[in-house]
């Protein structure tokens, strides 16, 4: 690549969003934004209980009290940190943008032990005391070189350790550091460009942050010019399978000072803007939910609805109610005395199917930790089927009425045999054609009575078996609802308080 190529070219089907300047009234709107998201993070973990792992639920804590910290201490700063393996030429980047030789480059590895900090006429002290950089590794910009206004105030930039160092403690600052980062720069070398490392552990998880993304493929000058754009598509790929198609890739050389323009553009864009805290405060807020959301289901199980009706069914049918109405029903086709079945306690197989299919169905959809908590409030079988059985022996077995009928019959023979008398005396004397006409009423009585009479008994039977099976149904419906609703409903209604606090 010629030095006077000084602008390079983005290889990538889009750009990097821009940062825009915030009136005062949005920038209070965002603020206040992200402090109501913190609160519902912290009102979900502490909802949530150990319904969340204990170490995640920690991890979310430090990260979300990080975060606050972060928004009230860097209003006005702008933060970029340069970040890759060993090697990469982060460090002679670092210096090379900066217009310094503070940052460690050489041969040795790892060269950059410690972050260290350039800042552009800003009062940064209170981010970089968060993101731990001593300050002993912080230089001021304009103490060092100039005075006046520049195009990059209020710019901290940061060069930070190896990623893939030796060093434990290299890698753990990386890890805490990144999630403060308004803009990231990774910064890769024709070598190493593919390591799986960097894609796996880091680029593809931070692809929420892609919009304030930059990859640098660093060290150009050291490969033939030929070969650099197939380089650069190669890294595209690569980044496509990460999540990061609309990042921008720069090829640079940053020991002979070429193709820095495009990355000087992209931190004067940021820092004109102001909402690159807020930005990068949403995208940490948006990680920690998405990570908590995993301890939670998208949906709550229905347990007040049809699934309730089919085990209230179930139960219904297991007491034997279904046969006491059929009896019912039966005695309306005798007045005589009829033998009425008996509802009683379910049996116990029937009452076991019926609350596993019951823990089957409130189970659904949730992580295993709400799972168990719903199985645990579910009383055992055999206190379901004793509560079963005193709840139907309660409800009071109707009568069929028979008076009604018997009356109706009774007033249909008397009429029938009436008629029939007065034809067998001759009444009305002198008259065959109305004695024929008493007689053959009398009969048509005595026949109307009995069907009227039977009709209304069945009628009467009728109306006692549905009125049994509505009470008994209720009955049971309620004692289902106390014993396999309400219990559920409780952890439930915290799963849906827990997972709509997670959804903001």
């Amino acid at each position: 690549m010629s030095e006077g190529n000084q602008t390079g070219t983005a290889y990538g089907p889009g750009q990097t969003a821009a940062y825009r300047t915030m009136t005062f009234e949005e920038r209070s709107s965002a603020i206040n934004g992200v402090m109501r998201r913190l609160d519902r993070l912290r009102g979900a973990i502490d909802q949530g209980g150990d319904f969340f792992d204990p170490f995640l639920a920690a991890r979310a804590k430090e990260e979300i009290a990080s975060a606050e910290e972060r928004v009230r201490a860097g209003m006005g700063v702008t933060v970029a940190a340069l970040a890759g393996g060993t090697g990469s030429g982060k460090s002679t980047l670092f210096n090379a943008l900066s217009g310094l030789s503070f940052a460690d480059a050489g041969e040795l590895r790892p060269t950059t032990e410690e972050a260290s900090a350039c800042v552009w006429n800003a009062d940064a002290d209170a981010v970089l005391d968060m993101i731990g950089v001593r300050p002993s590794r912080r230089i001021d910009y304009h103490s060092i070189l100039t005075t006046g206004k520049h195009d990059l105030d209020s710019l901290v930039l940061l060069d930070l350790p190896d990623h893939d160092s030796v060093q434990i403690g290299n890698s753990v600052l990386v890890d805490q550091v990144l999630p403060q980062v308004d803009v990231l720069i990774w910064v890769l070398d024709p070598q190493k460009y593919a390591d799986h490392l960097i894609h796996e552990s880091y680029l593809a998880a931070m692809r929420e942050r892609r919009d304030h993304m930059i990859v640098i493929l660093n060290q150009v000058d050291t490969i033939p010019e030929s070969v650099v754009d197939t380089l650069l598509a190669d890294v595209k790929v690569l980044l496509d399978r990460d999540g990061l198609g609309n990042v921008p890739v720069y090829p640079t050389s940053a020991l002979y000072r070429i193709g820095l323009e495009p990355i000087r553009a992209k931190l004067r864009e940021a820092v004109e803007g102001t909402e690159a805290v807020v930005a990068t405060a949403q995208a940490e807020l948006d990680a920690i939910r998405r990570r908590l959301s995993v301890s939670v289901g998208t949906r709550e199980p229905d347990v007040r609805g049809e699934a309730l009706r089919r085990v209230n069914r179930s139960l219904y049918e297991a007491t034997g109610a279904p046969a006491v109405v059929q009896s019912l029903r039966q005695a309306g086709y005798s007045l005589g005395q009829t033998a009425i079945a008996n509802a009683d306690q379910p049996a116990a197989s029937m009452v076991v199917a019926t609350r596993d299919a019951w823990i089957a169905h409130v189970r659904s959809g949730l992580p295993d930790r709400w799972q168990e908590a719903v199985t645990e409030v579910i009383p055992e079988p055999e206190r379901i089927r004793r509560t079963i059985g005193a709840t139907i022996r309660k409800v009071e077995t109707p009568k069929v009425p028979r008076f009604g009928a018997l009356a109706l019959v009774a007033l249909g023979v008397i009429l029938g045999a009436a008629g029939i008398v007065c034809a067998a005396l001759g009444i009305p004397v002198g008259a065959p054609a109305a004695r024929i006409a008493f007689g053959v009423a009398g009969v048509v009585c005595a026949v109307a009575g009995w069907l009227f009479g039977r009709r209304a008994h069945i009628s009467a039977a009728e109306k006692a078996a549905l009125a049994y099976g509505d009470i008994a149904m209720a009955a049971l419906y309620d004692s289902a609802k106390k014993l396999l609703v309400d219990p559920v409903a409780k952890v439930l209604e915290r799963h849906r308080e827990v997972r709509e606090s997670l959804q903001v």
